[in-house]
């Protein structure tokens, strides 16, 4: 299975071998731009795949690579209520990261801030379900930014701990949110180099191991970027 990753700069999803080959080649065509997530949904077979300032996610077939569907948020059911009810800009700090929730097949998105949301999309992508503000209220906090300059990068579902992994690009750190209870627990993201212990910087994406014991975290720092593996005990 490859490891699927895509590029704010170019119309395609990459599929990646273990030592970061690219294997796969995906191009979306004209009009997909500003890429910002991507999940595999293997009980559905098809990647999902967000973009940021067309707000929008794109369906690929695995079964048939040809096979490309565009979902703007703006015709889903609900989306005018969410406007309505959130007074924000959706081109400017908007949607970066997606995931699924296995079980349901629901998915979800994320704003990144100004405000920062959830919003959760019916497995077909015909409907929004729900809208959830992720500020201090939901135990998102930093103690190394203000609320404000908050962000939210990344997110994935974690079913075998009934949680989700949220990751902050500017406070360099990951969240595990208890989907039971609502707690949120913040870990921040380091790793040793030669010269000490370093803060991992630019953090934009985040995935889960099939097995749930490793969390992957890629950053985007250009020629410098890299893909960190933790151990989750």
């Amino acid at each position: 299975m490859p490891f699927w990753t895509v590029s704010d700069d170019h119309p395609f999803v990459l599929g990646l071998d273990v030592k970061g080959t690219v294997v796969t080649v995906i191009p979306l065509g004209k009009g997909v731009h500003d890429l910002e997530g991507v999940i595999e949904d293997t009980a559905r077979a098809r990647l999902l795949v967000v973009s940021e300032k067309k707000t929008e996610i794109t369906s690929i077939d695995l079964n048939d690579l040809s096979e490309i569907s565009r979902y703007p948020l703006s015709e889903m059911g609900g989306f005018s209520k969410l406007l309505s009810d959130f007074d924000t800009n959706w081109k400017k700090n908007g949607l970066e990261g997606i995931t699924v929730a296995p079980e349901t097949g629901t998915i979800y998105v994320i704003k990144e801030r100004e405000p920062r949301m959830i919003i959760a999309i019916s497995a077909d992508l015909s409907t929004i379900l729900s809208i959830e503000m992720l500020g201090r209220d939901a135990g998102l906090i930093s103690p190394r930014k203000n609320d404000r300059k908050m962000d939210i990068s990344g997110i994935a579902s974690d079913p075998s701990r009934d949680g989700q992994w949220i990751l902050s690009d500017t406070d360099q750190a990951v969240f595990f949110r208890d989907l039971q209870d609502g707690t949120v627990y913040r870990y921040p993201l380091s790793w040793m180099s030669e010269s000490g212990l370093q803060h991992v910087s630019n953090p934009e994406g985040v995935a889960l191991s099939a097995d749930g014991t490793e969390l992957f975290i890629i950053t985007d720092n250009g020629k410098d970027s890299a893909l960190f593996r933790y151990d989750i005990q």
